[in-house]
C-alpha cells in the first residue's frame, strides 16, 4: 500500500482498471473452458446410455462366437513328467554357515547323519 501513497484517485484508476480487466477476462476464459468440458461431459454421458445396449448385445454375439469355438480337449497320456526328490530321500539339514569368497556368498551345510 506504500506504492500508493501520495498518489491521487485519477493516478491509481488507471492501475486498478488494468488489473481488475485482466481478473475479468482470465474469469470469463476460464468460466468459457469449465462451461465446455461440462457440455462435452454430458455429450459423453449420453452417448453412453445409447451405445449400453448395442456394446452389450456386440459382446452377447462375441461370448456366443467364442463358445462355440471353445472345444476341450482332454489329454488321456501324461506327457508331463516332472523330476522330483521324495520327502523321505532329503537328508535333514542341522546348520549352515555362509561364508564370502571375492564378496560372493557361499553356503556351507552341516547335515545329520
Amino acid at each position: 500500500m506504500d506504492y500508493f501513497k501520495g498518489m491521487t484517485y485519477d493516478d491509481i484508476r488507471p492501475i486498478f482498471e488494468k488489473k481488475f480487466n485482466s481478473s475479468v477476462a482470465f474469469l470469463q476464459k476460464t468460466k468459457k473452458k469449465i462451461d465446455k468440458e461440462d457440455s462435452r461431459a454430458l455429450k459423453r454421458l449420453n452417448e453412453t446410455h445409447e451405445e449400453k445396449p448395442t456394446k452389450k448385445q456386440k459382446l452377447d454375439e462375441e461370448v456366443a462366437e467364442l463358445k462355440r469355438h471353445l472345444h476341450i480337449v482332454s489329454n488321456d497320456d501324461d506327457d508331463v513328467y516332472a523330476k522330483t526328490t521324495h520327502l523321505a530321500r532329503k537328508v535333514p539339514v542341522v546348520d549352515y554357515e555362509i561364508y564370502t569368497e571375492n564378496n560372493k556368498p557361499y553356503y556351507k551345510i552341516i547335515r545329520a547323519d
